[in-house]
Order: structure tokens, then sequence, then C-alpha cells
């Protein structure tokens, strides 16, 4: 079997040899091709290349950008696998073996990533190495305690990424309107799990990653100005609905007690933080989504997915069925959310847990727009216009009355005030104090953005 290794380079050739170098020294040459497009770089790079003999070399006069790019070499190569690596990177022994032993221990996983020191999601480890040469020992001890394991996710960033070839001839390779670089891996990713198949990390693979140093060495490359604008160009292919989706609520899941067994998310999009929650406690996965593009997506690995309108309780799973019921921005959403606590409760275990997250409408910017006399409402934050009901810190408590409730933690997520707007209500609370009026919690709630709750249902 033959794996067809594209990589990219636009000058940085320093950087470049200490892949090509690690690749020939972790790499079995046998079962690999090695197809570089060079992107118009002036600083030998391409000298250097037409030097290895072992090299399938294509030369742009430009920098026709990371899609366009690695379409190219696709159009070329020979192999069974289709592996896209970043010049950037550092491969290490037992690498690529790692990777493909995951890509075909089943025939539903179309796309593998590995493990990395600099990468975004959930594909990122701590490491202590200091050096170069200290890269591959870390590599050969991390790996070994985690060997055989891998973690189903959404998203897997492009800085390695192992395809099929089946799978590569059916997405027909990276959408090239993402132009120079950013958002292709999270559009290619989500076309792959639509088309069925699971993406996953090779627990067991590590590469070390420098991180944009293409970017960051080209000055003709605006990699904020990129980003942005290929932002748009992703909402602008697939809705609002699909941006973000893939990244896991990391701070909900930490929440969940480890010994669940059966977890309901209401609101569970495509299914990212249900999935981590799988990963780690292999629990049972239920969702709630209105969205029938998302909920589909959900489908694939969740238990059942029912799709209902946010406020509908009309659920068919029996009374006291869940360990954990999940609220993450639902409840003021909600016209009567006491109501619906009220009703989901009756689906949870005795000594069951719910966990959910609501913005303060008493963070500082908020009430400072208030004393101005304006409530505007926006796309997206605490005056989002979808919010149908508001709470502070005090306040959410009310939907969790002590005689059904128990809290267990609450803890709040917060976003700095400007300094002088801190200042103005620090002598709010002074100036009360000196009529006998306490406001305390007026300065302390100032900047807690969101509150996320853990309460536990009383066992009566």
């Amino acid at each position: 079997m033959k794996t067809s290794i594209i990589i990219l380079t636009y000058n940085q050739l320093d950087v470049s040899k200490k892949c090509f170098e690690s690749i020939e020294k972790y790499t079995n040459k046998d079962q690999i091709e090695i197809i570089v497009v060079d992107n118009g770089s002036t600083d030998g790079t391409r000298e250097y290349l037409n030097s290895m003999e072992s090299i399938i070399t294509i030369l742009n006069d430009r920098n026709m950008g990371f899609a366009k790019g690695c379409n190219q070499g696709v159009k070329v190569a020979t192999g069974d696998n289709i592996l896209f690596l970043n010049n950037d990177t550092i491969v290490t022994e037992n690498w690529l073996d790692a990777m493909l032993d995951l890509l075909y221990s089943h025939e539903k996983i179309g796309m593998v990533g590995p493990v990395s020191n600099y990468v975004s999601g959930l594909q990122k480890v701590q490491v202590d190495y200091q050096t170069d040469n200290e890269i591959n020992a870390f590599a050969i001890n991390y790996c070994e305690k985690v060997k055989g394991k891998s973690k189903q996710v959404l998203r897997l960033v492009g800085f390695c990424l192992l395809v099929k070839r089946e799978l590569m001839d059916i997405l027909v390779g990276f959408d090239e309107r993402f132009r120079l670089g950013s958002f292709e891996d999270d559009d290619i990713c989500l076309r792959t799990v639509l088309e069925g198949y699971e993406l996953r990390i090779a627990l067991d693979s590590f590469v070390h990653h420098f991180g944009h140093v293409t970017f960051q060495g080209n000055t003709d490359i605006n990699m904020n100005q990129l980003y942005f604008e290929n932002r748009i160009r992703y909402i602008e292919k697939w809705g609002n609905k699909l941006i973000d989706t893939a990244y896991p609520k990391i701070e909900i899941i930490e929440m969940v007690p480890k010994d669940v067994g059966r977890v309901l998310e209401i609101g569970c999009l495509a299914g990212a933080t249900g999935l981590e929650i799988k990963n780690r406690y292999n629990c049972e996965l239920y969702g709630v989504e209105s969205n029938s593009e998302l909920a589909s997506i959900a489908k694939q690995f969740y238990n059942n997915v029912d799709q209902l309108n946010t406020e509908d309780t009309n659920f068919s799973y029996s009374h006291e069925y869940f360990d954990v019921i999940l609220l993450d921005n639902i409840l003021q959403n909600l016209k009567e959310p006491w109501n619906y606590i009220n009703e989901i409760s009756k689906f949870l275990k005795p000594n069951g847990s719910i966990i959910c997250r609501v913005p303060n409408v008493s963070h500082g910017e908020v009430l400072f727009q208030l004393l101005n006399g304006d409530w505007n409402y926006i796309h997206a934050g605490i005056l989002n216009k979808n919010h149908l009901r508001f709470f502070t810190p005090k306040s959410i408590r009310n939907l969790f009355p002590s005689y059904t409730f128990e809290i267990v933690s609450i803890n709040n997520e917060n976003i700095n005030v400007d300094k002088n707007i801190k200042l103005f209500f620090e002598e709010v609370v002074h100036l009360a104090y000196s009529f006998g009026i306490q406001l305390d919690q007026l300065t302390s709630n100032l900047e807690v953005y969101q509150m996320l709750l853990h309460v536990k249902k009383i066992n009566n």
C-alpha cells in the first residue's frame, strides 16, 4: 500500500529541510511517494527540490494557496492514500504506520490526523521537550502510553491529514474558494462527515508542528485578514448554523460526572460536545436539535437525536432515564424556563445532574449601556436578539428551587469591562452604602459574562 505525501513550500527552506529529513529518517521509503508543490519560493527552495531525485515537484510561478496547491498534488498522486503535510513539521517514529493502522481499522473511517504540540482543538497535547533533538524521544514515550487508542472528532487540522484515496475522489479535493489558507480544512472535514465517514485522531501518532511559519515568514500574507475573509466565505457556503459547530465545549464536558451512563443534550448542534463526552466516558448519548442539517450529523454517533423545537418536552423516553441533561445557552431562549426545568427534570434520575450555561445580564457593559438609555439587541452576546429571558448570578438560582435541586457548583466565565466603567460602578456602590443600601453584588458580578451551573436533583 502506497501513501502519497503532499507538501507545499513557499520559502522557509531551513524549516522544510527539517521536515524532509525527518520523513527520510522515520518513514518506510518503499511505501510512500513525496510530492512537493512549490508556490513561487525565491530563497533557494526550488533549487533544493530540483536536486532531490526522490521527490516529485510541481513548481508554480506564484503563490497559488494551500487548497489549490494540494489539489495540484492530488492530480499527480498515485498512492492508495493521500497525506497532506505542512512543511513546518517534524515527523517521528511510527507516525505514519499508527495513522494507517487507524485509517483501515474500520471502513467508516475516512480521515485521520495525529496529535501535536501546536494545533487547535483536541489534537493538542502538552510536551516537555526543549529542542528538536528531543522530539522523537518524547514521541516514543508518549505514544507508547496510548498505543492503539484513538478519538472520534468532527474536525481535524490540515497540518497533517491522512485521507483514503476513495474518499478524496468523492470530495474532489479542497475547495479553492478559500484561497491562500484557513477554513479549507474545516470545509473538507465537514464534507467528509456529511458523506458519512468518521474523522479520528490517532493518539499514538505524534508530529511536531512549528506553526504558521509560512504565514509569518512571508510578509505578503496577512494572516488575520485571511482568516476573517475565509471565515466569511465559509459562512456564505454553509450558513451561520455550521460555523464553529465542530468545536466541543470543554468547559461543559469537564463538569460532567465521570460515572455518567446516559446523557441528554438539548440543543446538541452537530454533536461535538456530546462526542467528546462519549470519548471520555463511553456513555450513551441522546440529543434534541431543531436544525435538520445539524441533527443529521449528530445522528451518526448519538444513540438517538430527536428533531424538536427547543421548547418541546414531549420526549419518547421514560421518566428518570438520564444521568445528565445538558442545557448550553438554552434557557434564555425559552418563554417559560421555570416550567421547562420542571418538565425535563422528570426525565432525570434521582441524584441526576443538570449542567447549564446562561449569560449574565448584569455584566458591566450591559448595565452601562442601560444607564445611557440604550438596550440594543444584536446577533450575538448577552443581548442576542433571540434571548427572551435574562438572568443574573443571583436570579439564576430561582430556576432551581432548593426543595428539588442542590447546587453543586457555579463557574463564572468573565470578560473584562473598561476600567473607567469599573471605577464608575465602584463609586456607585460606595455612594449607595452611604445611604444604607447594599449593592455589593453590582461590582462582584460586573465582569461575569456567563454562568455555568451544575445542579443535582434531590432524591425525595
